[in-house]
């Protein structure tokens, strides 16, 4: 029979001393539960994140950056994860390993019983994956593997408190997926989850459906009540310490493909006209000005001559439509009635929808523009940053917001940036949901369309 009283679930991590939330980065036994995954930045609208990335890994995603980031580290000689086994000839430097894990597990998982995980991790029958640092262990996890039912049961698994959130968790899953199924030939995993710990698993590729047949691990592991059975088929087909580099390959190929039918990649120089400008100035453009548009003008002329459908309206309503100079397709609301917009009426509008905005609960990560020196990678993730203190000076100059649509496009991206940034169990991306609901309604509420 297994390992009797194995289980999978989570443990406490220790409160993060800068007084965010705390992200949980440990799993295994039943103490009380928190998520794995350390995969989200823990940052607010201008809080900092943990992993730098480059803007060219930026185009890549979260989860690929952060994977090429611990690649670097492991390359570097910074980080290593090797499997160790407790035997009677075990390797000194492995039995300090095996006892720094058992600490860990003791400290992350204090509903657990010191014995039972002093019996399982020094147990003959069970390996631990340990993470290293500078020749110190920072986190692991204990296994057992069934050779001839081809799988193994994950029992512990659990990163120290202080060096959650950087994503060691996933990649330590990964090595041991990746150990599992090239020196042990093992086709599945099985482990059981307490309810915070499903959340990490099922970001690891974990199921609650069991496609391995039950004649295969019934009896070799056992059942709990309030736990949940999870498992996990790995892929011989990919290498699972290897996805960014798998990633990058795929999105470099991809991207040959596409400029050889595609000019979408060449960037062309900037106005003149607005390099021209001081900081903080704004003037308006003449739009028939910036060169290309008249030509793109023409074009579009031409094939809309060469169609069935014949052009409504007279020319020069055509050509402010191409231009985008359209008269607005909507009222706005007033004490005295709808009117319609024009810039002094239009101004008054933004400025009391700002005003809403400030004063909302929830305004309060927005008000001011990020710290760089608080936050060093900010401007790497978020190339067009905007707050409502510049909101506020783009409105009072009077130039910028010449139709509700650009002060509407202003705030949708202030939303965006903190949902970029953030990860979505962050007071932040929470409170940027919440704020755009309430500027939507603000918005409806001040205009009808025509």
């Amino acid at each position: 029979a297994g390992s009797p009283g194995s289980r999978s679930g989570a443990g406490n991590g220790a409160p993060e001393t800068s007084g965010k939330p705390a992200r949980p980065d440990t799993a295994g036994g039943h103490g009380d539960q928190k998520d794995l995954s350390g995969n989200g930045k823990d940052n607010g609208a201008a809080g900092g994140a943990s992993v730098p990335a480059s803007p060219a890994q930026q185009r890549q995603g979260a989860y690929v950056e952060r994977e090429a980031w611990l690649t670097k580290q492991e390359l570097d000689g910074d980080i290593r994860f090797e499997c160790v086994k407790y035997s009677d000839e075990c390797n000194p430097t492995h039995l300090e390993w095996l006892l720094a894990l058992k600490n860990i597990f003791a400290r992350q998982l204090p509903n657990m019983p010191k014995e039972y995980i002093v019996r399982l991790v020094f147990d003959k029958h069970h390996r631990s994956m340990v993470a290293v640092k500078k020749d110190k262990v920072f986190g692991g996890c204990t296994f057992r593997c069934f050779e001839n039912q081809e799988f193994g049961e994950i029992v512990f698994l659990a990163i120290a408190a202080q060096e959650q959130v950087r994503g060691y968790g996933t990649r330590l899953m990964n090595h041991l997926k990746e150990f599992a199924k090239r020196e042990e030939k093992l086709t599945h995993f099985l482990t059981y989850a307490d309810n915070n710990a499903i959340g990490y698993f099922q970001k690891q590729g974990f199921t609650r459906e069991i496609f391995l047949e039950r004649e295969k691990w019934g009896g070799f592991i056992k059942d709990y009540d309030g736990g949940t059975l999870m498992e996990c088929a790995l892929n011989f087909q990919l290498s699972y310490t290897q996805f960014s580099k798998i990633i990058k390959q795929q999105r470099d190929f991809l991207d040959s493909q596409v400029k050889k039918i595609s000019r979408s990649h060449i960037v062309y120089p900037g106005l003149q006209f607005f390099k021209d400008l001081k900081p903080g100035e704004y003037k308006r453009a003449d739009i028939a000005g910036i060169p290309g548009v008249n030509e793109a003008l023409e074009l579009k002329k031409k094939e809309t001559d060469s169609s069935d459908s014949a052009p409504v309206g007279s020319e020069e309503e055509q050509r402010a439509a191409s231009l985008g100079l359209t008269k607005a397709k909507f009222q706005l609301v007033t004490p005295a009635g709808l009117v319609t917009p024009s810039m002094p009426s239009l101004h008054s509008f933004m400025t009391r929808v700002h005003a809403a905005v400030v004063d909302h609960a929830d305004s309060w990560p927005f008000k001011e523009p990020v710290d760089p020196l608080e936050v060093p990678d900010y401007h790497d993730v978020i190339k067009d940053p905007v707050d409502l203190s510049l909101v506020a000076r783009r409105i009072c100059s009077y130039e910028y917001y010449i139709k509700l649509e650009i002060f509407v496009a202003d705030f949708k991206m202030m939303f965006t940036n903190a949902r970029m940034y953030n990860s979505p169990d962050t007071i932040y991306y929470k409170c940027a949901n919440r704020l755009e609901s309430f500027f939507d309604d603000q918005i409806r509420s001040g205009i009808s369309f025509t």
